[in-house]
C-alpha cells in the first residue's frame, strides 16, 4: 500500500507571496551546473548545464497542427532579449532527454463523476512515455490541500497503485500544487539537462490555495517546466477556469487541451506523448551575459512562416546579491 502523504503545513506557507515582484524576483537562479560532457557512444550524448548556458526545449507545428520533427539549427531564429545569441552550443532534433513529470490531479467534488477513467488514461500515458532508467514522474492530488501519493519513480505500477489512493472531494489548491511541484522538479542536483513537464488534471477554477496565479507562473519560470493542461470542465463557454489554464500553459510552452469526455481525455494524453516526442532542444550562451537575476524574454522564430514555435517566455539569470533585480514581465 502506497502511503498517503499530505504535505507538511510550512511547505504550503510558503506559498505565500511577498506583495513586491522585484523582491521576489531577486531569489531566482535559473543555470547552474557544469560544460557540456559526452558519455559513453552506446548511451549516447551527456549534457550538463554551464552557469552561462541556457536551454530552450521547443516544439514547432505546421499549419495543419502536426509537429514538425526534422528542423535543423539554420530552421529557427533565437532572439535573447531581442539580441542573437553570443554563441549555439548545441542543437537537437526530437530530443530524448530525460524526462521529469510532475502529474497534478484536481480531487475537488466537482470532477467525481469522471475520476476513474482521468487515473485510468494517465496511467496508460506513462506506460507509453516514462523509461525505466531514463524518466521519472511523481503524483500529487490537490484539493483542500496537497496530497504526495507517490514520489519521483520510474515505475509505471507504483504510479498506478499511487493514482487509485486519490478520492475526490473538497476544495480545490491549484495553485498551490503548481508552485509546489515546480518547487519539487528544481530538486534534480545532478546538474544534467533534463526536461520538465508538470501535467494538470483540473478544470482551472482554484477556491483554496494560499498563492495566487502570479506565483504559479514564476515558480513554473523558476523550475522551467512545460505546463500541459487538460481542461476537464464540461462548459462548452469560454470561462475563468479556461483562461487561468491559458495563463499558465502559454508563457512555458506548453499547451492547454479539451478533456471533457473521455475519448477527449485520450486524445489530449496521446497529444501530450506525442510532443514529448517531438520536442527540439536549443542550448546557448546569451550575448553580453550578467548575473544580474534580470528576466530575458526569449523567441524563437522559424524561418518558414507556416510554422509555429512553442517554447517558454524567458528565463531568469543567476542572481549576483548585489545585483538589482527587474521584475518579469510573461
Amino acid at each position: 500500500m502506497v502511503h498517503r502523504q499530505l504535505l507538511p503545513l510550512f511547505l504550503v506557507i510558503g506559498l505565500v507571496v511577498s506583495t513586491a515582484v522585484a523582491s521576489e524576483a531577486q531569489q531566482l537562479a535559473m543555470i547552474s551546473g557544469s560544460e557540456p560532457t559526452v558519455s559513453a557512444p552506446d548511451s549516447g550524448v551527456v549534457l550538463k548545464k554551464h552557469i552561462d548556458e541556457v536551454n530552450v526545449v521547443f516544439t514547432v507545428t505546421d499549419g495543419g497542427g502536426h509537429f514538425i520533427r526534422n528542423l535543423n539549427q539554420n530552421s529557427v531564429e533565437l532572439r535573447d532579449n531581442d539580441q542573437p545569441p553570443g554563441s549555439v552550443q548545441y542543437f537537437r532534433q526530437q530530443s530524448d532527454l530525460p524526462l521529469r513529470v510532475a502529474l497534478l490531479i484536481d480531487m475537488s467534488s466537482s470532477i467525481e463523476k469522471r475520476f476513474k477513467f482521468e487515473q485510468q488514461a494517465a496511467a496508460a500515458f506513462f506506460k507509453k512515455t516514462l523509461r525505466p532508467g531514463v524518466d521519472q514522474a511523481f503524483v500529487m492530488g490537490f484539493d483542500n490541500e496537497l496530497h504526495l501519493v507517490q514520489d519521483s519513480t520510474d515505475s509505471v505500477s507504483q504510479i498506478d497503485r499511487a493514482m487509485k489512493n486519490l478520492k475526490p472531494g473538497g476544495n480545490t489548491a491549484l495553485f498551490d500544487a503548481v508552485v509546489a511541484a515546480s518547487r519539487k522538479l528544481r530538486e534534480d542536483r545532478t546538474g544534467e539537462v533534463t526536461r520538465r513537464a508538470i501535467i494538470l488534471l483540473t478544470d482551472g477554477y482554484d477556491t483554496q490555495s494560499r498563492a495566487i496565479l502570479r506565483d504559479a507562473q514564476l515558480e513554473a519560470a523558476r523550475a522551467e517546466v512545460s505546463i500541459f493542461a487538460l481542461n476537464t470542465s464540461l462548459s462548452r463557454v469560454y470561462n475563468r477556469g479556461t483562461a487561468v489554464l491559458e495563463m499558465l500553459c502559454n508563457p512555458t510552452g506548453g499547451h492547454l487541451l479539451e478533456a471533457r469526455e473521455k475519448a477527449d481525455l485520450s486524445a489530449a494524453f496521446a497529444r501530450i506523448e506525442e510532443a514529448l516526442r517531438s520536442q527540439h532542444l536549443l542550448g546557448y550562451r546569451p550575448a553580453n551575459f550578467q548575473r544580474d537575476g534580470s528576466f530575458h524574454q526569449i523567441r524563437i522564430q522559424p524561418r518558414k512562416s507556416s510554422l509555429k514555435v512553442q517554447c517558454r517566455r524567458g528565463y531568469f539569470a543567476p542572481q549576483d546579491t548585489s545585483a538589482a533585480v527587474q521584475p518579469a514581465h510573461f
